[in-house]
């Protein structure tokens, strides 16, 4: 059976990102990483609807044609996953230019696997969008999603509603 470069990569990233998923996400907090992820997911549904109306980005391999012009996989599984995995390896704790080096090495990282999603298979073209463009993004994105967790925890914490035992 031959399968086409995009089937492939989808296949590896996907058994990479679930493996850090179950090393990295703690099972008590499974409610923090889902809503990080759903909230993720809202947020690249509309960019996603704005880059692809508006012709900014083309998604020339789709899993779903009928149903979205958007590249479902990394929308909606793999950027929600790495929003996931930026809130759990943040460095809460430590310094504020610790944290700025790890929000820029993480997004420097998406924006590296975007750009070799556009560039070695055929799920992404860059029509009027660049790597600077899908940075800034991805910055936005990830920083708000971790304020969003971390608020809604918080808040969470104080009415007493969470029970991480």
């Amino acid at each position: 059976m031959v399968f086409s470069k995009n089937v492939l990569w989808i296949i590896i990233t996907s058994i990479i990102v679930i493996f850090l998923l179950f090393l990295i996400v703690p099972k008590n907090r499974m409610r923090e990483a889902w809503l990080n992820f759903i909230f993720f997911q809202s947020l690249t549904w509309g960019a996603g609807v704005i880059l692809a109306e508006y012709d900014l980005v083309k998604s020339t391999f789709r899993m779903f044609p009928k149903a979205t012009t958007q590249n479902f996989f990394n929308d909606f599984i793999i950027f929600p996953v790495f929003s996931v995995l930026y809130y759990f390896l943040f460095p809460y704790h430590r310094n504020r230019y610790i944290q700025c080096i790890f929000v820029l090495g993480a997004t420097i990282f998406i924006s590296i696997y975007d750009f070799s999603v556009e560039k070695f298979t055929d799920m992404k073209r860059y029509i009027h969008w660049s790597v600077f463009n899908q940075f800034i993004l991805a910055l936005i994105f990830n920083l708000g999603s971790l304020w969003f967790t971390k608020w809604f925890f918080k808040k969470s914490k104080e009415r007493n509603m969470v029970n991480y035992e």
